[in-house]
């Protein structure tokens, strides 16, 4: 018996599409991050970053945020309310279990770990196992209506000597801009230029900027260090094995022993 195959209308349509998809070309560059040829030598020429990084806690540096409009308002009001009482916590997002973000992430108690690899670094943060990409093959910053806002936004960075400088754009509005009680619009850009100390190479530096026109009425720079361990190593970090602290109608930490 012969089996004839018929192709209604819409089926004929729907594997004509289909192979017109598969036909075409890629249409996304392939950055050097991701080609085929690449140079792992080109590593050995960076500087040494190796081993485990933990924040000199208290050791923050900078100047003081000029705000504007409703943010100003509401920092000013918050702080306020620290000073009356200082177990008050200000309160930041409804879940404890959100990943905190840029530029948070890159600053909170806890470990930082940097993977080169050939055209792109990943900075790994052992809260809530964070993970953010920096590409350092050449590419651009994408524009504002390529990029979903995210976590972490799009960071983008090149080396000038041995000083790793990254701009980072494309974060979530409403994310913890600096300090508690002071949050960015999605007009923020930050850029951090990244260094090993040059009297102690066990000490790196990272120094931000902070430009964001609808929360700052001019540039705001913040320094923090860091002291390296080689023998330590990232550890799990699951927050939703042991979320103790809720988060109450208010948007307050609430401890639940």
């Amino acid at each position: 018996m012969k089996f004839v195959h018929i192709l209604t209308p819409t089926l004929a349509v729907a594997v004509a599409i289909a192979s017109a998809v598969i036909a075409q070309p890629e249409e996304r560059p392939i950055y050097p991050a991701s080609s085929e040829n690449v140079s792992y030598a080109e590593l050995d020429k960076l500087p040494d970053w190796r081993g485990i990084w933990q924040p000199n806690i208290g050791r923050v540096g900078g100047d003081q945020p000029v705000l504007l409009g409703e943010y100003k308002t509401h920092y000013e009001a918050e702080r306020a309310k620290v000073a009356a009482n200082p177990f008050y916590e200000i309160p930041e997002g409804t879940s404890n279990c959100n990943p905190d973000g840029m530029p948070t992430m890159m600053t909170m108690p806890y470990s930082l770990e940097f993977l080169f690899t050939p055209g792109k670094i990943v900075i790994n943060q052992e809260a809530l196992m964070m993970v953010r990409r920096v590409f350092t093959d050449g590419r651009p910053l994408p524009s504002p209506d390529e990029i979903d806002p995210n976590y972490y936004g799009y960071s983008v960075g090149h080396w000038e000597g041995d000083t790793l400088v990254i701009d980072t754009v494309g974060t979530k509005p409403g994310q913890r801009l600096g300090e508690p009680g002071i949050t960015n619009s999605d007009a923020l850009k930050i850029n951090e230029r990244i260094y090993l100390d040059a009297e102690n190479k066990d000490i790196l530096h990272l120094d931000f900027t902070f430009e964001d026109p609808n929360v700052l009425a001019q540039p705001w720079h913040r320094t923090h260090t860091f002291r390296r361990d080689r023998s330590w190593d990232i550890l799990e970090y699951v927050c939703d094995e042991n979320d103790r602290h809720p988060v109450d109608e208010n948007g307050q930490t609430q401890a639940d022993f």
